[in-house]
Protein backbone atom coordinates (compact mmCIF):
# COMPACT_ATOMS: atom_id res chain seq x y z
CA UNK A 1 0.00 0.00 0.00
CA UNK A 2 1.46 3.36 -0.88
CA UNK A 3 -0.40 6.58 0.84
CA UNK A 4 0.17 10.45 0.45
CA UNK A 5 -1.69 13.04 2.41
CA UNK A 6 -2.47 16.56 0.14
CA UNK A 7 -1.45 20.27 0.62
CA UNK A 8 -4.07 21.70 -1.87
CA UNK A 9 -7.35 19.44 -0.58
CA UNK A 10 -6.97 20.30 3.33
CA UNK A 11 -6.83 16.55 6.07
CA UNK A 12 -7.24 14.73 2.41
CA UNK A 13 -5.37 11.81 2.09
CA UNK A 14 -4.73 9.41 -0.70
CA UNK A 15 -4.01 5.35 -0.60
CA UNK A 16 -3.48 3.21 -3.57
CA UNK A 17 -2.84 -0.97 -2.76
CA UNK A 18 -1.79 -3.95 -4.38
CA UNK A 19 -5.61 -4.74 -5.87
CA UNK A 20 -5.40 -1.99 -7.69
CA UNK A 21 -7.22 -0.09 -5.85
CA UNK A 22 -7.37 3.76 -4.77
CA UNK A 23 -9.29 5.32 -1.74
CA UNK A 24 -9.48 8.48 -0.55
CA UNK A 25 -9.78 9.70 2.64
CA UNK A 26 -10.72 12.39 5.31
CA UNK A 27 -7.97 11.85 8.39
CA UNK A 28 -10.31 14.48 10.26
CA UNK A 29 -13.54 12.18 10.18
CA UNK A 30 -13.38 9.46 12.72
CA UNK A 31 -16.97 7.96 12.03
CA UNK A 32 -16.89 7.73 7.99
CA UNK A 33 -13.17 8.62 6.86
CA UNK A 34 -13.58 7.11 3.43
CA UNK A 35 -14.79 9.51 0.69
CA UNK A 36 -14.36 7.95 -2.35
CA UNK A 37 -12.90 4.21 -3.80
CA UNK A 38 -12.06 2.92 -7.37
CA UNK A 39 -10.37 0.40 -9.24
CA UNK A 40 -7.36 2.34 -10.90
CA UNK A 41 -5.53 -0.72 -12.47
CA UNK A 42 -6.12 -3.86 -12.97
CA UNK A 43 -2.77 -4.60 -11.16
CA UNK A 44 -0.48 -3.45 -8.22
CA UNK A 45 -0.56 0.52 -7.63
CA UNK A 46 3.05 0.55 -6.76
CA UNK A 47 3.20 4.64 -5.94
CA UNK A 48 1.08 7.69 -6.35
CA UNK A 49 1.67 11.29 -6.36
CA UNK A 50 -0.62 14.44 -6.62
CA UNK A 51 -0.65 16.68 -9.26
CA UNK A 52 1.07 20.12 -7.28
CA UNK A 53 -2.26 22.24 -6.97
CA UNK A 54 -5.06 20.46 -8.44
CA UNK A 55 -7.75 17.92 -6.53
CA UNK A 56 -5.94 15.12 -9.24
CA UNK A 57 -3.24 11.96 -9.14
CA UNK A 58 -1.36 9.66 -11.06
CA UNK A 59 -0.93 6.63 -10.41
CA UNK A 60 1.83 3.69 -11.21
CA UNK A 61 1.35 0.44 -11.65
CA UNK A 62 2.44 -3.41 -12.52
CA UNK A 63 0.55 -3.25 -15.43
CA UNK A 64 3.26 -1.40 -17.06
CA UNK A 65 1.15 2.11 -17.36
CA UNK A 66 0.56 5.41 -15.16
CA UNK A 67 -2.96 7.12 -15.10
CA UNK A 68 -3.72 10.77 -14.51
CA UNK A 69 -7.18 10.30 -12.60
CA UNK A 70 -9.86 13.16 -11.28
CA UNK A 71 -10.08 12.78 -7.42
CA UNK A 72 -13.36 14.07 -6.59
CA UNK A 73 -14.94 12.25 -9.61
CA UNK A 74 -12.99 9.46 -10.28
CA UNK A 75 -12.75 10.11 -13.97
CA UNK A 76 -9.60 8.53 -16.05
CA UNK A 77 -7.89 11.81 -17.33
CA UNK A 78 -5.20 10.35 -19.38
CA UNK A 79 -2.99 7.00 -19.91
CA UNK A 80 0.57 6.82 -20.44
CA UNK A 81 2.67 4.18 -22.14
CA UNK A 82 5.91 3.59 -22.90
CA UNK A 83 7.74 1.07 -20.37
CA UNK A 84 7.89 -2.49 -20.33
CA UNK A 85 7.78 -3.27 -17.12
CA UNK A 86 5.82 -2.80 -13.76
CA UNK A 87 6.87 0.73 -12.64
CA UNK A 88 7.71 1.91 -9.40
CA UNK A 89 7.83 4.99 -9.12
CA UNK A 90 6.15 8.39 -9.99
CA UNK A 91 6.87 12.14 -9.51
CA UNK A 92 6.33 15.55 -10.51
CA UNK A 93 8.12 18.81 -10.71
CA UNK A 94 8.00 21.12 -8.23
CA UNK A 95 5.24 23.55 -9.20
CA UNK A 96 5.08 21.95 -12.19
CA UNK A 97 1.56 20.26 -13.09
CA UNK A 98 2.34 19.00 -16.33
CA UNK A 99 5.67 17.17 -16.24
CA UNK A 100 6.33 14.40 -14.08
CA UNK A 101 8.65 11.29 -14.22
CA UNK A 102 8.03 7.31 -13.98
CA UNK A 103 10.71 4.68 -13.04
CA UNK A 104 10.41 1.29 -13.79
CA UNK A 105 11.45 -2.19 -13.17
CA UNK A 106 12.68 -2.21 -17.04
CA UNK A 107 15.69 0.04 -15.73
CA UNK A 108 14.42 3.22 -17.63
CA UNK A 109 13.35 7.01 -16.72
CA UNK A 110 10.66 8.05 -18.77
CA UNK A 111 9.66 12.10 -18.54
CA UNK A 112 6.28 12.81 -19.54
CA UNK A 113 3.94 15.96 -20.68
CA UNK A 114 0.30 16.26 -20.11
CA UNK A 115 0.42 19.09 -22.30
CA UNK A 116 1.08 16.65 -25.35
CA UNK A 117 -1.28 15.01 -27.51
CA UNK A 118 -1.87 11.26 -27.22
CA UNK A 119 -1.17 9.03 -29.93
CA UNK A 120 -3.80 6.09 -30.45
CA UNK A 121 -5.46 6.83 -26.85
CA UNK A 122 -2.16 6.87 -25.07
CA UNK A 123 0.47 9.46 -24.17
CA UNK A 124 3.65 8.84 -25.18
CA UNK A 125 7.04 9.93 -22.95
CA UNK A 126 8.76 12.71 -24.04
CA UNK A 127 12.43 12.17 -22.85
CA UNK A 128 13.93 8.49 -21.53
CA UNK A 129 17.03 7.26 -19.82
CA UNK A 130 17.40 3.79 -20.25
CA UNK A 131 19.29 1.51 -18.07
CA UNK A 132 19.34 3.75 -15.66
CA UNK A 133 21.16 1.74 -12.73
CA UNK A 134 22.52 -1.32 -14.65
CA UNK A 135 25.17 -2.81 -12.21
CA UNK A 136 28.71 -3.83 -14.26
CA UNK A 137 29.16 -7.66 -14.54
CA UNK A 138 32.02 -8.29 -11.94
CA UNK A 139 32.46 -11.85 -14.46
CA UNK A 140 31.24 -11.18 -17.64
CA UNK A 141 29.94 -14.06 -20.15
CA UNK A 142 33.00 -15.91 -21.99
CA UNK A 143 33.84 -14.26 -25.28
CA UNK A 144 32.83 -17.64 -27.38
CA UNK A 145 29.62 -17.83 -25.17
CA UNK A 146 27.83 -14.39 -26.73
CA UNK A 147 24.45 -13.53 -25.23
CA UNK A 148 21.77 -13.17 -27.58
CA UNK A 149 21.24 -9.82 -28.05
CA UNK A 150 17.65 -8.49 -26.89
CA UNK A 151 15.26 -7.10 -29.21
CA UNK A 152 14.90 -3.91 -29.73
CA UNK A 153 11.28 -3.07 -27.88
CA UNK A 154 10.81 -6.24 -26.09
CA UNK A 155 11.21 -6.36 -21.89
CA UNK A 156 14.86 -7.81 -20.56
CA UNK A 157 14.73 -11.02 -18.86
CA UNK A 158 14.32 -11.64 -15.44
CA UNK A 159 17.61 -11.70 -14.28
CA UNK A 160 18.92 -9.53 -15.94
CA UNK A 161 16.86 -6.44 -15.22
CA UNK A 162 18.16 -3.29 -13.07
CA UNK A 163 15.29 -1.92 -11.66
CA UNK A 164 14.75 1.67 -11.04
CA UNK A 165 13.42 2.08 -7.38
CA UNK A 166 12.43 5.41 -6.77
CA UNK A 167 12.56 8.83 -9.32
CA UNK A 168 12.42 12.27 -7.89
CA UNK A 169 12.92 15.83 -9.05
CA UNK A 170 15.22 18.11 -7.57
CA UNK A 171 14.27 21.09 -9.72
CA UNK A 172 12.60 21.59 -13.29
CA UNK A 173 15.86 20.11 -14.79
CA UNK A 174 17.29 17.17 -12.54
CA UNK A 175 16.35 14.32 -11.49
CA UNK A 176 17.36 12.03 -8.23
CA UNK A 177 17.08 8.48 -8.95
CA UNK A 178 17.59 5.31 -6.93
CA UNK A 179 18.09 1.18 -7.83
CA UNK A 180 17.62 -1.90 -6.72
CA UNK A 181 20.79 -3.49 -7.04
CA UNK A 182 23.48 -1.08 -7.95
CA UNK A 183 23.64 0.13 -4.87
CA UNK A 184 23.94 4.11 -6.41
CA UNK A 185 22.21 7.38 -6.31
CA UNK A 186 22.38 8.98 -9.43
CA UNK A 187 21.53 12.80 -10.43
CA UNK A 188 20.68 13.57 -13.97
CA UNK A 189 20.37 16.71 -16.21
CA UNK A 190 17.02 16.29 -18.14
CA UNK A 191 18.96 19.35 -20.50
CA UNK A 192 21.23 16.37 -21.82
CA UNK A 193 20.32 14.60 -24.82
CA UNK A 194 20.22 10.65 -23.70
CA UNK A 195 19.71 7.86 -26.32
CA UNK A 196 16.73 5.89 -25.37
CA UNK A 197 18.75 2.71 -27.63
CA UNK A 198 21.80 3.30 -24.86
CA UNK A 199 22.11 1.87 -21.78
CA UNK A 200 24.77 3.16 -20.33
CA UNK A 201 23.81 6.57 -19.64
CA UNK A 202 26.13 9.19 -17.58
CA UNK A 203 25.02 10.81 -14.85
CA UNK A 204 25.47 14.43 -13.83
CA UNK A 205 26.20 12.66 -10.46
CA UNK A 206 26.71 9.29 -8.51
CA UNK A 207 26.53 8.76 -4.88
CA UNK A 208 27.87 5.41 -4.03
CA UNK A 209 27.34 3.39 -1.42
CA UNK A 210 29.32 3.68 1.62
CA UNK A 211 27.83 1.57 3.96
CA UNK A 212 29.33 -1.74 5.45
CA UNK A 213 27.42 -4.07 3.96
CA UNK A 214 29.38 -6.68 1.73
CA UNK A 215 26.02 -7.85 -0.20
CA UNK A 216 26.95 -7.89 -3.76
CA UNK A 217 23.50 -6.48 -4.86
CA UNK A 218 21.98 -3.23 -2.50
CA UNK A 219 19.32 -0.87 -3.32
CA UNK A 220 16.91 1.51 -2.08
CA UNK A 221 13.33 1.62 -1.34
CA UNK A 222 13.02 5.47 -0.78
CA UNK A 223 13.82 8.52 -1.71
CA UNK A 224 12.67 11.81 -0.01
CA UNK A 225 14.09 15.52 -0.40
CA UNK A 226 13.64 18.16 2.48
CA UNK A 227 11.98 21.42 1.57
CA UNK A 228 15.13 23.38 0.30
CA UNK A 229 15.65 20.39 -1.67
CA UNK A 230 19.29 20.30 -0.84
CA UNK A 231 19.39 16.85 1.18
CA UNK A 232 17.97 13.46 -0.04
CA UNK A 233 17.15 10.92 2.40
CA UNK A 234 17.42 7.37 0.97
CA UNK A 235 16.09 4.31 2.43
CA UNK A 236 18.95 1.29 2.01
CA UNK A 237 18.19 -2.22 2.12
CA UNK A 238 21.05 -2.40 4.60
CA UNK A 239 18.94 -1.24 6.85
CA UNK A 240 20.01 2.42 7.40
CA UNK A 241 19.07 5.66 5.87
CA UNK A 242 21.45 7.92 4.13
CA UNK A 243 21.25 11.43 3.63
CA UNK A 244 23.19 13.38 1.09
CA UNK A 245 23.65 16.96 0.07
CA UNK A 246 23.46 17.10 -3.41
CA UNK A 247 23.63 20.86 -3.34
CA UNK A 248 27.97 20.32 -3.19
CA UNK A 249 30.41 18.12 -4.52
CA UNK A 250 31.03 16.05 -1.49
CA UNK A 251 29.18 12.64 -2.64
CA UNK A 252 29.28 10.49 0.59
CA UNK A 253 26.83 11.17 2.99
CA UNK A 254 26.44 13.24 5.52
CA UNK A 255 24.47 11.70 7.88
CA UNK A 256 22.76 8.12 8.71
CA UNK A 257 19.74 7.03 10.56
CA UNK A 258 19.99 3.91 12.02
CA UNK A 259 17.45 1.80 14.32
CA UNK A 260 14.68 0.63 12.10
CA UNK A 261 15.01 -2.29 9.83
CA UNK A 262 14.16 -2.52 5.67
CA UNK A 263 13.49 -5.96 4.28
CA UNK A 264 11.47 -5.20 1.72
CA UNK A 265 11.62 -2.56 -1.31
CA UNK A 266 8.58 -0.66 0.00
CA UNK A 267 9.61 0.94 2.84
CA UNK A 268 9.28 4.87 2.77
CA UNK A 269 10.24 7.70 4.41
CA UNK A 270 9.09 11.34 4.89
CA UNK A 271 10.15 14.09 6.03
CA UNK A 272 8.39 16.91 8.48
CA UNK A 273 7.33 20.01 6.76
CA UNK A 274 10.05 22.16 9.40
CA UNK A 275 12.94 19.85 8.22
CA UNK A 276 12.95 18.88 12.48
CA UNK A 277 12.00 15.07 11.87
CA UNK A 278 12.39 12.28 9.49
CA UNK A 279 10.05 9.76 9.69
CA UNK A 280 10.10 6.02 8.17
CA UNK A 281 7.94 2.88 7.91
CA UNK A 282 10.22 -0.27 9.18
CA UNK A 283 10.01 -4.01 8.79
CA UNK A 284 9.43 -4.22 12.08
CA UNK A 285 5.68 -3.35 12.08
CA UNK A 286 6.62 0.21 13.33
CA UNK A 287 7.23 3.78 12.09
CA UNK A 288 11.24 5.59 13.27
CA UNK A 289 11.06 9.01 13.61
CA UNK A 290 14.21 11.00 14.09
CA UNK A 291 15.23 14.27 14.91
CA UNK A 292 17.51 15.18 11.48
CA UNK A 293 19.99 17.62 13.73
CA UNK A 294 21.20 14.69 15.67
CA UNK A 295 21.19 11.46 13.25
CA UNK A 296 23.10 9.49 16.19
CA UNK A 297 20.15 9.36 18.75
CA UNK A 298 17.78 6.61 19.18
CA UNK A 299 14.84 6.86 17.11
CA UNK A 300 11.33 7.27 18.49
CA UNK A 301 8.91 4.23 17.81
CA UNK A 302 5.01 4.53 17.19
CA UNK A 303 3.61 0.86 17.24
CA UNK A 304 0.41 -0.24 16.68
CA UNK A 305 0.65 -2.06 13.24
CA UNK A 306 0.85 -5.93 13.13
CA UNK A 307 2.74 -6.18 9.71
CA UNK A 308 5.55 -4.23 8.00
CA UNK A 309 5.17 -0.56 7.66
CA UNK A 310 5.74 0.53 4.17
CA UNK A 311 4.61 3.93 3.35
CA UNK A 312 4.22 6.76 5.65
CA UNK A 313 3.06 10.73 5.05
CA UNK A 314 3.79 13.76 6.75
CA UNK A 315 0.48 16.76 6.60
CA UNK A 316 2.35 19.32 4.39
CA UNK A 317 -0.50 21.93 6.10
CA UNK A 318 -0.25 20.28 9.57
CA UNK A 319 3.35 19.39 11.26
CA UNK A 320 1.57 17.18 13.90
CA UNK A 321 -0.43 14.88 11.90
CA UNK A 322 1.62 11.85 10.24
CA UNK A 323 0.06 8.84 8.40
CA UNK A 324 1.17 5.27 8.31
CA UNK A 325 -0.02 2.28 6.50
CA UNK A 326 0.99 -1.39 6.54
CA UNK A 327 0.84 -4.94 5.63
CA UNK A 328 -1.72 -5.54 8.16
CA UNK A 329 -4.23 -3.57 5.59
CA UNK A 330 -4.82 -0.74 7.61
CA UNK A 331 -3.53 3.46 7.54
CA UNK A 332 -2.94 4.93 11.03
CA UNK A 333 -2.97 8.53 11.13
CA UNK A 334 -1.00 9.50 14.44
CA UNK A 335 -1.45 12.94 16.18
CA UNK A 336 2.34 14.27 17.59
CA UNK A 337 2.95 16.26 20.65
CA UNK A 338 5.54 18.43 19.67
CA UNK A 339 5.87 21.37 22.72
CA UNK A 340 9.11 19.35 23.71
CA UNK A 341 12.04 18.59 21.25
CA UNK A 342 11.11 15.13 20.57
CA UNK A 343 7.47 14.77 19.26
CA UNK A 344 4.98 12.08 21.27
CA UNK A 345 2.28 10.44 20.04
CA UNK A 346 -1.52 9.66 20.50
Amino acid sequence: MHLLLGAELQNILAAANEEGIVRIYNTESHENPLLKEWLAHENAVFDIAWVPGEPQLVTAAGDQMARLWDVKSGELLGSFKGHLCSLKSVAFAPGEKAVFCTGGRDGNIMVWDIRCSQKDGFYKQVKQISGAHNKAESHPPPKWKKRRSSTRGMAPSVDTQQSVTVVLFRDQHTLISSGAVDGVIKMWDLRKSYSPCRHDPVPLQTYPYSGTCTRMRLGYSGLVLDSSRSNVMCNCTDDNIYMFNVCGTKTSPVAVFSGHQNSSFYVKSTISPDDQFLASGSSDNNVHIWKISDPQRPPMTLQGHSEEVTSVAWCPTDFAKIASCSDDHTVRIWRLHRETDDPQSS
